[in-house]
Parts: C-alpha cells; structure tokens; sequence
C-alpha cells in the first residue's frame, strides 16, 4: 500500500508540473476585478491557488463539524449521566 502511494503521488507532481510548464503564457493574462487592475499571473498560479484555497476551505468545514458532533456527543452523555442520577 505504501508503494502505491508513493507512485500516486508521483503521477500527481508529474501532472501538475505538466500543467504548470504547458499553461504558462507570455505575457500572463491580466487579472481584474470590478475594473481594477490586480496585475498579472500565471495561469498555473491561479489554478494552484484556488487549489490551495479550495483545500483550505474543506479542512476548516471538516474541523468545524468534527467539533460540532463532539460537542454533541458531550451534551448527550452529560444528558445521560444526569437522568441516571436523578
């Protein structure tokens, strides 16, 4: 299992390099926003960086709702111990 890890995880840092040597133009696009120039990037870059935010934003709504059954799960047993007490 750990062979085939580490090649899945060549093949993905083959691919992305791959993209990134294929997708990088001269000169770069020029990024806008609401008529406002943000400059200019690779578009490589751009398809990382909303990769990595991406990512980001489901680890934070994994965390929060791991927490959020954890708090659950104490209510219920606190909940319990008290009917059995009572």
């Amino acid at each position: 299992m750990n062979k085939f890890k580490t090649i899945l995880l060549f093949l993905v840092l083959v691919v992305l390099v791959d993209f990134a040597v294929e997708n990088r133009s001269l000169p770069p696009p020029e990024l806008k926003l609401f008529s406002f120039s943000l400059g200019q990037v690779p578009v490589f870059l751009l398809f990382y960086a909303s990769l990595a935010l991406g990512l980001l934003v489901g680890w934070v709504g994994h965390v929060l709702r791991l927490r959020k059954k954890k708090k659950q799960a104490i209510a219920a047993l606190t909940q319990e111990e008290q009917t059995k007490g009572a």
